[in-house]
C-alpha cells in the first residue's frame, strides 16, 4: 500500500495524522514540505499541489485518494481499519518533525511562550473570539506560531504552507482572514485556536473536519492520479483540441531582489528549448528568444516591473496546421521564479467552432474596434470565478501576422497581471481594517475610562492618558498613511485596466454575453471606495481623538498654571516675610549699636564730670545723648546695607 504523508514541520495536524498512522502500525513515507530545500521542495510542492489543489496540511495520500487534514474516520475506512470510539491522542511525535527547535535555550522558549499565550488572549478579547478549552491543542498551535514568527517575521498559521513574503502571506497572519467565517460556519478556525460555543458545548452536528476556506476546493477527500515519483512534476496529458496559435502567460510576484533570479530563470526556459544564451535579446526590463520546436513556432518572452514579471510562451505551427502547446509548456521549468500571481491561456481558435473550445455558461465577450480598416476582433473569455489562475482567451477574426494579434496578448497579460494584483489589494485592505479594528477597541475603552474618571483625575493620571492616546493617534496616522499609499496604488493599477478598455473600445455587438471588462472591473472598481469609507472611518476616530487630545492638553495646561500662580503666591508671600525680617533685624541692631554707644559715652561723660570739664549729670549726659547714638547707628546700619547690596551686585555681574 502506497501511503505518503505531505505536512509541514508546524502543523499540530500532521503530528496527529502521523500519530495516529503509527499507533496502528502503518507503513507510510513522510515528507515534510518546508524542511526540504532547493529542488527537492519544489517537487514536494508540486506533488502535493497536484494532489489536493490547496496550501494547507496534511494531505495524506492512499493508494489513489487523498484526505486533506485529520479526517480520523475517513483515515478509518480507507486504512480498512475497525470503527471505534476516537482514542485519546497520545503525545506529540518528535522523531516526525525534524529539527525546528529555532530557540537557543529553555529559558527563551519559556520567555516566547509566556508572550504567546498573552498575544493570544489579547487577540481574542478585541475579536471577541473564544480560545480552545483544549491546551494541549493550544500549546502545540503557538508553539508553531513561534516558530514562523521566528522564521519570517509574523505569525503565519502554523498548518497552512507560508511564503516568506508579507505580501503574499497576509491573509494567513493569525488570526487569519477566514477565521471568523469558519468559526460562525463550522465552530473552529481550520486550525482550530479560535473556536465557537457550540464547539465548546461539543455540538455534534459540528464536523469532523472542515476546507481549508483559503483555497477554492471544498471537498474532504479527492480520488487523483497516482503521482509517478521519478517525475518531478505532473504528467499533463495533450489535449485533443488543437488551435492556430497557444499561449500561455504565467506571472509572478517579485521584488528587486528578485529581478537576477528572474533573468535565470528565463535563461533556463531558454536552455531546455536548446535555445543558446547569446541569440538570447534583452532590453532593460524585457528579453526575447525564439526556435523552432518540432515543426512549431516557438517565442519566449519576459518583462517585468516593479512588482510582477511575466512569462509569455507562444505556440504556433510552422506549416499552418493546428497545434498544441502542452507538450512544450511542459518542457519548461519557471521553479526559480515563486509566488505565482496567475497562469492564463491565449488561443487563436483558426478553424475551430466556440463550442469546441469554451463552455457556453461562462463566457465573456469583448467586440475590439480598434482599426475601421481591419475586421472588428473579438476576444471570448472563461475565468476562474475564486481567483483567475486558470483564465482562458480566445482571439477570434484577427490574423496571427496582423499587428493587432501582439497588441492584444500583450494588453491581455497587462489586464491578468493588473488585475491579480489589484486581488492581492484586497488581502492588503483586510489586513490594515483589522489593524484598525485592534486599534479602534482598544481607542474607545480609553477614551470610555478618561470620560468618566476626567474631573477627579490627578496631573499625573492626565499625562499618561495624553502619552498613550498620543501613541494611539500616531499608529492610526500611520495606518492612514500606509493606506493612502496603498490606495494611490490601486488607482494606478484600475487606471491601467481602464485604459485598456478604453483603447479597446469594447462592445458585445448585441450578443447575449457579459463583457470582459466588467468581469474584471466590479471586482476591483470597489476597492478605490473601500479605501475612501477606511480613510473617513480613520477622520472620524482621529476627530474625536484629537478633541479629547486637546481636552486634556487644556485640562492640565490649567492645572499648571494654577499651580504656577499658587507658587508665585507663595513666593510673594515668602518675600513679603523675609522683608518684615530685614526690617525687624535692622531696627534690632539700631537699637542694639545705640545701647552699647550710650554705654560708651557714659564712661566718657563720668571722666568729663569728674574732671569738672561739664557742669552737669552723668545721666542726663546719657539722657541728651541717646537721640544722637540712635542717630548714628542708623547711619552706619544704613551704610553697612548700601555696601553689602553693592557688594553683591558687582559679585553677580
Amino acid at each position: 500500500m502506497d501511503i505518503r504523508v505531505y505536512r509541514i514541520s508546524t502543523c499540530h495536524w500532521c503530528d496527529k495524522v502521523e500519530s495516529f498512522l503509527k499507533r496502528h502500525s502503518i507503513n507510510y513515507r513522510t515528507i515534510v514540505v518546508d524542511l526540504l530545500a532547493g529542488n527537492e521542495q519544489e517537487r514536494a510542492i508540486a506533488e502535493s499541489y497536484h494532489l489536493s489543489k490547496q496550501r494547507s496540511f496534511p494531505v495524506t495520500y492512499i493508494d489513489g485518494t487523498c484526505v486533506i487534514g485529520f479526517h480520523e474516520s475517513r483515515l478509518r475506512h480507507l486504512l480498512k481499519l475497525p470503527s471505534k470510539k476516537e482514542e485519546q491522542e497520545e503525545s506529540k511525535l518528535k522523531d516526525v518533525k525534524g529539527d525546528i527547535d529555532l530557540f537557543s535555550s529553555g529559558k527563551e522558549r519559556h520567555e516566547i511562550t509566556g508572550k504567546m499565550r498573552e498575544w493570544l488572549a489579547q487577540e481574542a478579547k478585541n475579536h471577541g473570539y473564544t480560545i480552545n478549552p483544549d491546551q494541549k491543542v493550544v500549546e502545540e498551535i503557538l508553539a508553531g506560531l513561534a516558530v514562523n514568527e521566528k522564521r519570517y517575521g509574523y505569525k503565519a498559521c502554523p498548518c497552512r504552507l507560508a511564503t516568506g513574503k508579507y505580501q503574499m502571506d497576509c491573509d494567513i497572519i493569525c488570526p487569519c482572514s477566514y477565521c471568523f467565517l469558519d468559526v460562525e460556519k463550522n465552530g473552529r478556525c481550520y486550525c482550530s485556536l479560535f473556536v465557537s460555543d457550540w464547539f465548546v458545548s461539543g455540538d455534534s452536528s459540528l464536523p469532523e473536519y472542515i476546507p481549508d476556506t483559503r483555497e477554492r476546493s471544498g471537498t474532504t477527500e479527492r480520488t487523483i492520479d497516482v503521482v509517478n515519483e521519478e517525475t518531478p512534476k505532473p504528467v499533463v496529458e495533450t489535449p485533443a483540441v488543437l488551435y492556430a496559435t497557444h499561449i500561455k502567460v504565467i506571472g509572478f510576484m517579485q521584488d528587486t531582489s528578485d529581478r537576477n533570479k528572474t533573468k535565470d530563470g528565463f535563461l533556463k526556459a531558454a536552455g531546455a528549448l536548446n535555445i543558446p544564451g547569446y541569440s538570447v535579446q534583452w532590453s532593460e526590463d524585457t528579453a526575447y528568444a525564439g526556435t523552432k520546436v518540432d515543426d512549431a513556432k516557438v517565442t519566449i518572452k519576459l518583462r517585468q516591473d516593479a512588482d510582477a514579471c511575466t512569462y509569455q510562451v507562444m505556440c504556433k505551427a510552422d506549416n499552418g496546421k493546428m497545434i498544441s502547446g502542452e507538450k512544450i509548456f511542459q518542457m519548461l521549468d519557471f521553479a526559480e521564479c515563486k509566488n505565482k500571481l496567475f497562469e492564463c491561456y491565449i488561443i487563436e481558435k483558426g478553424n475551430l467552432n466556440i463550442n469546441q473550445v469554451l463552455p457556453d455558461e461562462k463566457r465573456y465577450l469583448s467586440c475590439l474596434h480598434l482599426d475601421k480598416r481591419t475586421p472588428v476582433p473579438r476576444i471570448w473569455a472563461v475565468f476562474e470565478m475564486e481567483g483567475a489562475d486558470k483564465d482562458t482567451f480566445m482571439i477570434d477574426a484577427v490574423s496571427h501576422e496582423d499587428y493587432m494579434f501582439g497588441k492584444i496578448v500583450e494588453d491581455i497579460a497587462a489586464l491578468e497581471t493588473n488585475y491579480n494584483l489589484l486581488i492581492m489589494e484586497r488581502q492588503r485592505y483586510t489586513l490594515a481594517v483589522d489593524k484598525l479594528d485592534m486599534l479602534e477597541s482598544t481607542v474607545v475603552s480609553k477614551m470610555g475610562t478618561i470620560s468618566m474618571n476626567l474631573p477627579k483625575s490627578q496631573p499625573e493620571t492626565l499625562k499618561e492618558w495624553l502619552h498613550g492616546l498620543s501613541n494611539n493617534f500616531g499608529e492610526i496616522s500611520g495606518i492612514a498613511e500606509e493606506a493612502r499609499q496603498r490606495m494611490n496604488y490601486t488607482i494606478l493599477r484600475r487606471d491601467a485596466i481602464r485604459k485598456i478598455f478604453n483603447e479597446w473600445g469594447e462592445s458585445n455587438e448585441g450578443l447575449n454575453y457579459p463583457s470582459i471588462s466588467r468581469f474584471l472591473l466590479e471586482r476591483v472598481d470597489s476597492l478605490g471606495d473601500q479605501y475612501q469609507r477606511l480613510f473617513m472611518r480613520i477622520d472620524s476616530i482621529r476627530r474625536e481623538m484629537s478633541d479629547l487630545i486637546t481636552m486634556l492638553r487644556t485640562k492640565i495646561d490649567l492645572i499648571l498654571q494654577e499651580q504656577s500662580l499658587e507658587l508665585q503666591r507663595s513666593v510673594d508671600e515668602t518675600t513679603k516675610t523675609q522683608m518684615i525680617m530685614q526690617h525687624t533685624v535692622e531696627g534690632m541692631s539700631v537699637i542694639v549699636l545705640s545701647y552699647y554707644t550710650i554705654h560708651l559715652a557714659g564712661f566718657i561723660f563720668e571722666g568729663l564730670e569728674s574732671s569738672h570739664i561739664i557742669n552737669i549729670s552723668v545721666q542726663t549726659a546719657k539722657a541728651i545723648f541717646i537721640p544722637i547714638a540712635i542717630a548714628i547707628s542708623w547711619y552706619l546700619t544704613f551704610r553697612a546695607r548700601r555696601f553689602i547690596k553693592k557688594h553683591s551686585s558687582k559679585k553677580s555681574k
